[in-house]
């Protein structure tokens, strides 16, 4: 028997109860990438295997996720919800949609930030850049540059981190996300170019080579109307002290992340720090920016702590422009 010899028995879903993937999905709104993302991190159904080995669905488990889709589309995140019973979701899906008994088939795209960052990692493991690219410019539609940052791409920079120390991403895998996210900012930088003063100048330097920092704080500056000039990773202290010059950055910001790397990282700090004007700002940021700090004696750069630091200082920076204009 390849059928769940549960779901045979009296009380249970006969054989006929159980539905493919492609059922399930026209009847919950969800795309197959999403529900086998929720099955795998979080539990939400356990589909019983065919004759040949795929996935079936009682009629249980479609209800199921048809009311995960509910609530989720409503604004919970999958991670809050994911636990509770049917019975329980029933109640949040009635509280905030009590003149409906039929369930909103969502498309995926538009089920929450979640629900996206759930797909885009899907994708990713079938190494399916189109997807990647659709899922994450719709998102970014949607959303706006700042929002985009805080609820899509730091989530899914967190869990592409949490895999990468598990070993279970490739560096294929990262660099495809990465390259993605590249062309997403230097599309939204072309459209916005204009005379926007303060700019804040972003790199890493020599030694530094990861970029999902720097591409996460230029989407938040992106939506703070602030100026940008985004020059990239692994550049020598005498190449972004001259851009900083040559451009008038009110603010360098620097990424630093290798722990690897702490000895030239603080190097080229201090040359940047000496060779930039008194007037212009260093900022600080990624895992390893608090020991580059201390490391460096008394300095004028500052440590941005997270996401919210970081558009905290922005708005004083944008503040302090607009009081002096």
């Amino acid at each position: 028997m390849f059928l769940d010899t549960a779901a045979m028995t009296p009380g249970h879903n006969r054989p006929h109860d159980a539905y493919p993937v492609r059922t399930v999905v026209r009847l919950t709104g969800l795309s197959a990438d999403i529900i086998r993302a929720w099955e795998r991190r979080y539990g939400v159904v356990a589909p019983i295997r065919g004759p040949r080995g795929a996935r079936l669905y009682t009629a249980a488990d479609v209800s199921h996720l048809r009311l995960l889709a509910r609530v989720v589309d409503s604004g919970r995140a999958i991670g809050d919800v994911a636990g509770l019973s049917s019975a329980e979701l029933e109640v949040l899906a009635s509280s905030q949609q009590p003149n409906s008994d039929t369930p909103t088939a969502v498309p995926p795209s538009l089920a929450g930030p979640t629900a996206v960052v759930d797909q885009v990692l899907a994708a990713i493991e079938r190494f399916d850049v189109v997807q990647v690219e659709r899922l994450l410019s719709d998102s970014l539609v949607a959303l706006s540059s700042g929002p985009f940052a805080r609820s899509v791409v730091a989530p899914l920079l967190e869990e592409v981190g949490q895999r990468w120390s598990a070993g279970q991403l490739t560096v294929a895998e990262e660099h495809l996300l990465t390259g993605v996210l590249r062309n997403l900012l230097s599309a939204l930088i072309r459209s916005r170019i204009g005379t926007a003063q303060p700019h804040v100048l972003l790199a890493t330097p020599a030694g530094e080579r990861h970029e999902f920092g720097l591409l996460l704080v230029s989407l938040l500056l992106l939506d703070s109307g602030l100026g940008l000039r985004y020059l990239g990773i692994d550049l020598p202290a005498a190449d972004i002290v001259a851009a900083a010059r040559r451009s008038r950055a009110a603010v360098v910001g620097l990424s630093l992340v290798d722990s690897g790397n702490r000895d030239q990282a603080v190097e080229q700090l201090k040359n940047i720090e000496t060779a930039l004007p008194q007037t212009t700002e260093i900022w600080l940021g990624g895992r390893d920016a608090a020991f580059a700090a201390q490391h460096l004696g008394p300095t004028r750069a500052l440590v941005l702590g997270g996401l919210e630091t970081t558009a905290n200082e922005l708005a004083r920076l944008r503040e302090a422009f607009a009081a002096g204009r």
